[in-house]
């Protein structure tokens, strides 16, 4: 449901910042490695957009849904655009998804185009630092010691001896092959990790091992909470939200009642595999735009629900129909 993605996507939690924030420079110092939970996201995916999902069917903002289906750049391109611009630009996108050209988009046809803008922001930010690791040699391969000097610096202090230690041991999980270097697909792994099954693992562990300030091995309540709200240093009042986290924290995350999240509670907190957000925002997608119910959309039917699948206000709008081929 449309509540459910955007408590999924607002209110739960994300690592993907955390684990990324990093890698999205290529200057070296002061790297982060910490975002408090209330920036995470209970995915192991980047979210379809960093908006909120508005839940009220009746209003038009429908910024989510842009993102969604045109991803972010492109999105405020088409903000830009005349609606006579907008609608031909969107005609001619709706021509891709159709990939059996019979006048129709089907869910899984509109369910492949979300997905593919979705990743097309891991590919792109992949390929830019490999890019700039290796010369602009995409055939190249990434060896640790290039790498871990353009990040950290020729001569990275002890203050950065954890992180340093913490990228190793996930560019070690990246190299398929064990050769210590990192193709571009690899690369793309260790950059990403929520992206790829035999990444997740660390994904979660990392997480887990930046809440756990007390070093037992687990993330306690006060860990939990302190993370997402520090106003009890402060002596604030508890804010409502705080207490409705308490109650999450005990009857959904810690799933064997011990007082605290293991790795395997965390993994699930984080990388949960029962919810795809693609699949709802489809859903959504169709749910707004097929009136007449018969499980698919003509491109007239998308163009009359314009205002859902793109804004409007003349710039080039096409990245999406540049890259798309690839699919």
């Amino acid at each position: 449901s449309r509540t459910r993605m955007g408590s999924k996507i607002c209110s739960a939690v994300i690592l993907l910042l955390a684990v990324t924030l990093l890698h999205s420079n290529s200057c070296y110092g002061n790297p982060a490695l910490h975002v408090s939970s209330k920036d995470r996201i209970a995915k192991g995916e980047k979210p379809l957009s960093d908006l909120p999902h508005n839940e009220d069917p009746l209003a038009d903002d429908h910024k989510f849904d842009h993102e969604a289906f045109l991803g972010h750049e492109d999105s405020e391109k088409f903000d830009q655009m005349t609606p006579e611009q907008s609608t031909a630009a969107l005609a001619k996108i709706v021509d891709k998804i159709d990939k059996d050209g019979d006048g129709f988009v089907t869910q899984q046809e509109m369910y492949s185009w979300i997905d593919y803008i979705a990743k097309r922001y891991v590919r792109e930010n992949s390929k830019r630092q490999f890019n700039d690791y290796s010369d602009g040699k995409e055939d190249a391969k990434i060896d640790w010691d290039t790498y871990k000097t353009k990040v950290f610096g020729p001569s990275p202090g002890p203050h950065t001896t954890k992180t340093i230690e913490r990228e190793r041991r996930r560019w070690q999980r990246a190299d398929r092959d064990a050769d210590g270097l990192l193709s571009l697909a690899e690369f793309t792994d260790f950059a990403h990790p929520e992206e790829a099954a035999h990444m997740r693992e660390l994904v979660a562990l990392e997480s887990l091992e930046d809440l756990d300030r007390n070093g037992d091995g687990a993330i306690d309540e006060a860990e939990y909470i302190g993370d997402m709200w520090s106003g009890k240093d402060s002596g604030e009042p508890e804010p409502d939200w705080v207490q409705q986290e308490r109650d999450t924290f005990r009857s959904q995350r810690d799933a064997n009642k011990d007082g605290k999240l293991d790795l395997a509670e965390v993994s699930a907190w984080i990388l949960p595999t029962n919810y795809d957000q693609v699949d709802a925002e489809t859903k959504h997608l169709f749910s707004q735009a097929d009136l007449d119910k018969d499980g698919r959309l003509s491109k007239q039917e998308i163009l009359d629900h314009h205002d859902i699948f793109a804004g409007s206000q003349a710039t080039d709008f096409g990245e999406a129909l540049r890259n798309h081929e690839e699919l």
